[in-house]
């Protein structure tokens, strides 16, 4: 990046004009690139122990003498493609923001082979608690201790974007702007803006070596001086790294910073600052440096500027404004300088468009980016589905899913959007599907992860939201008169014995389409034993929530006059079950008990 206050009038390549300003851009993920090749090497990418996809990780393929050949982004669905180039032993790395990273044992790619399978570990990094208990000070290249380890954070964000500019995976439509400000930057004087459509890149930035030998502000002419800072490229270089110390800083607000500054052997212009991580997900927020190193005068100061990030659709985090505060002088007596003002650029992400043209990022509108996996969660949907999103005061709108399970919602307003993903079996079952919310913000991508909703979903929905308690299960039952049709009305009595410490149901019945409950159940006691009574809707259905494993309910239906039970049966909640669902047929005289019932599988 580099800023200058003197001003011309070209606009060369993807940012100059007038005040020529490139900024490092963070973790600007792309979509998976999947490149055929000769003998590619292909897999999935998933969390160990759920089967979850991971979206948006780096893999780096390594050769046997630790050299990089490759490196890729996993797709929506977890998968990647990489170029084996020469035969031979290979390891392949895979890297998340806020997660350990994973290395695969040695493996010989061969034309033909299955597709890998690689089961990361869900080993979340608290950078929070790294800055607490292992800051050392300012160090170069820290290895271990806690700047070293945001260090590695950052580094990971950092490659993820040199390597999606690379490929040039998106288009921007920049704002640059430029102002004048009085001597205390308090007036703005004048101010101009242009807009750039159709950029390869937001930011550009001088070599790092170039940097390094005539340092970060540099003359150009008698009376024009140009401040730069680094892109991602020179923040990975060794050039940098030897020549800055890093520091691991707690933010006091919940972030962390990895601050940086030059080492005591440099005599060139540089700069010094801190990139901004959120401290639970190590997510970038924001860059705040400074010029140092600069005539030593109050006149001058530390010219400051600031970058700030937000996501695209595949989780990648690009700049959304930035700007650099230089001041201007005018030479005084005896050949002293006074600073008479100062010149403020910056520009504005306003919008990004994809490989297929999609407008993903609008700074005037929301936008969410989701994907549908399959009933189980661990696969794309067999097919492009339907995704709903309610609109307050007018129709469901829907959005088709591309065959990975991927959706863009774009041009979208700033408020809570909600989406689910219809199921017509669920509601011919009286049951509503899922719903999820997602805070829509301008100038932001909203991600959400959803899946064809099961009974178990839909159940879990209703009792407040998934996850639900571990070693619970929710438990359904259906009360219908021969032929099928529901018996509302009937009443329904469950007993436990109090031992069990299941503290009673929390709706009387689940969600329907319409948004119904059901009428409540009524909690007493008996002797050592819990009884809740309530009476089904027009649905006939009755639901209790949270039932721990093991437990075991006796259930009684009664008809809507006399007290006999016409079915008493007692139900069993199996470990690992994900729901318990029955249905009770009521014969036409209420005199005998026929019933059909069934325990769910993990995934109903």
């Amino acid at each position: 990046m580099k800023g200058a206050d003197g001003v011309t009038n070209r606009v060369p390549g993807a940012y100059y004009s007038g005040v020529r300003t490139t900024l490092l851009l963070l973790l600007l993920i792309g979509p998976g690139s999947l490149r055929a090749t000769a003998q590619p090497t292909t897999g999935v990418v998933v969390e160990e122990g759920t089967g979850v996809p991971v979206t948006g990780a780096m893999v780096l393929l390594f050769d046997s003498d630790g050299s990089r050949v490759d490196q890729a982004l996993t797709d929506p669905v977890g998968r990647f493609m990489l170029d084996t180039g020469r035969p031979g032993p290979h390891t392949i790395t895979v890297e998340r923001i806020g997660y350990a990273s994973f290395t695969s044992d040695p493996f010989t790619p061969a034309a033909g082979a299955e597709e890998m399978r690689i089961e990361v570990p869900v080993e979340a990094i608290q950078l929070s608690d790294i800055v607490v208990s292992g800051n050392r000070g300012c160090q170069v290249r820290p290895e271990g201790a806690a700047a070293g380890r945001v260090w590695e954070e950052a580094r990971k964000a950092l490659a993820a974007e040199a390597w999606t500019r690379e490929a040039e995976l998106y288009r921007y439509t920049l704002l640059r702007y430029e102002m004048r400000l009085d001597r205390d930057a308090r007036e703005v004087l004048a101010d101009t803006s242009m807009l750039m459509p159709d950029q390869r890149a937001a930011f550009t930035s001088a070599p790092i070596e170039d940097l390094v030998a005539e340092g970060f502000v540099q003359n150009e002419g008698d009376s024009m001086s140009v401040y730069y800072a680094p892109d991602a490229e020179a923040l990975l270089s060794g050039e940098f790294l030897d020549s800055h110390c890093l520091a691991a800083v707690d933010g006091g607000d919940g972030t962390v910073g990895l601050a940086f500054q030059p080492t005591a052997s440099r005599r060139v212009p540089e700069i010094a600052g801190v990139v901004w991580l959120d401290g639970e997900t190590a997510e970038l927020q924001r860059i705040q440096f400074g010029y140092v190193g600069l005539m030593d005068s109050p006149e001058v100061g530390y010219p400051p500027g600031e970058v700030t990030f937000t996501r695209l659709p595949d989780g990648a985090w690009i700049v959304k404004e930035w700007w650099i505060r230089m001041p201007s002088f005018a030479e005084a007596s005896r050949g002293e300088i006074l600073r008479i003002g100062h010149r403020m650029v910056g520009g504005t992400t306003a919008a990004v468009t994809d490989a297929a043209g999609r407008t993903v990022l609008d700074a005037r509108s929301a936008s969410i980016f989701g994907v549908v996996a399959d009933s189980a969660g661990t696969g794309p949907p067999p097919g492009p589905v339907v995704v709903a999103r309610e609109v307050i005061g007018s129709a469901t709108i829907g959005v088709t899913t591309s065959a990975d399970g991927s959706f863009l919602l774009n041009r979208l307003p700033a408020w809570t959007h909600i989406l689910r993903v219809p199921s017509p079996a669920l509601r011919e079952m009286g049951l509503a599907e899922p719903e999820v919310s997602v805070e829509g913000n301008l100038g932001q991508v909203a991600y959400v992860r959803m899946k064809i909703p099961t009974v178990a979903d839909a159940l879990a929905f209703s009792c407040g939201g998934a996850p639900r308690p571990v070693g619970t299960a929710p438990v359904m039952g259906r009360v219908e008169h021969v032929g099928g049709t529901p018996a509302g009305g009937a009443r329904v009595e469950v007993q436990w014995l109090g031992e069990t410490e299941y503290a009673g149901p929390l709706v009387a019945a689940p969600i329907g389409p319409g948004g119904e409950t059901g009428s409540g159940w009524a909690i007493g006691l008996d002797g050592s034993s819990v009884t809740a009574s309530t009476t089904t809707d027009h649905r006939g259905l009755f639901l209790l929530c949270d039932v721990p494993y093991g437990a075991r309910l006796r259930v009684a239906v009664k008809p809507a006059t006399g007290e006999e039970p016409v079915i008493d049966r007692t139900l069993f909640v199996p470990p690992d079950a994900s729901a318990v669902v029955e249905t009770f047929i009521l014969s036409s005289l209420h005199d005998k008990l026929t019933s059909k019932d069934y325990i769910s599988t993990p995934n109903p």
